[in-house]
């Protein structure tokens, strides 16, 4: 079995990761988030001011709203809460994490949280701005490549040394893309009602099995995981053991 390479955790803040389109993909291939400017985010990092905490009851699941001036964004915890109890409202912080996308809205699944000081926020917000700036107009130069009627081969021989093929390919991706598509409200609700019927349907004493639900159900991997999660937070779902399901 090939090995996943990790990805890289690059810089981003709420306003780009939330102006972004999230694509599940198959295999060893990352899912990612492609932002309008046509880069590709599996792992993100942020330096932002913590706004709010939750907890759920069971203490299975926790998040923490980030906001750094631009917009807000979610970290979310499963399970694993020790992280949340060493920081409050008002703490900044820098944070890595997986993108992911739950019912049309962009998260990062906590990987690393620390604390930081106002000048990091403000150092990592220069730095963001430039790596921008550059990579706008490296894009500007392959818009006008294609425009001239290269393909994509030809593009990627032209900007060797400053791009490698993936970048290549997301740039020219996002020239084809839309950023305004959203998970409806009638969709979310219809995939919460499967899971909760196929539980219902699967559960016996123990619960119902995770690889059972996802046979049941026709999703994506990730957003069958993040609806079951979503449940669990909500106090619909409870885990009599690792990989079992219950209903309440």
């Amino acid at each position: 079995m090939p090995q996943q390479k990790r990805q890289t955790a690059k810089l981003a803040n709420a306003q780009k990761l939330n102006s972004g389109k999230y694509f599940q993909k198959e295999g060893f291939t990352p899912n990612y988030l492609l932002t309008p400017e046509g880069q590709r985010y599996s792992r993100a990092r942020v330096v932002a001011t913590v706004v709010d905490t939750f907890v759920n009851e069971d203490e299975t699941y926790g998040s923490i709203t980030l906001d750094d001036g631009t917009d807000t964004i979610q970290l979310k915890f499963f399970n694993e809460l020790d992280d949340l109890e060493d920081f409050e409202v008002g703490d900044v912080v820098e944070a890595v994490g997986k993108v992911r996308e739950y019912q049309g809205q962009i998260y990062m699944n906590a990987e690393i949280l620390e604390e930081r000081d106002v000048e990091k926020e403000l150092l990592h917000e220069l730095k963001l701005k430039k790596t921008t700036e550059e990579w706008n107009q490296i894009r500007e130069t392959v818009k006008q490549l294609k425009e001239s009627g290269k393909d994509q081969e030809e593009i990627e021989k032209e900007m060797a040394g400053k791009l490698d093929e993936a970048e290549v390919d997301a740039l020219l991706q996002s020239f084809g893309e839309q950023f305004d598509q959203g998970v409806s409200d009638e969709e979310r609700e219809n995939l919460e009602r499967e899971v909760i019927e196929a539980v219902e349907n699967l559960e016996d004493d123990e619960g119902a099995d995770y690889e059972d639900i996802a046979d049941e159900v026709d999703a994506p991997e990730d957003q069958l995981e993040d609806t079951i999660n979503s449940l669990l937070s909500e106090g619909t779902f409870y885990e009599p053991e690792p990989g079992k399901i219950k209903k309440l």
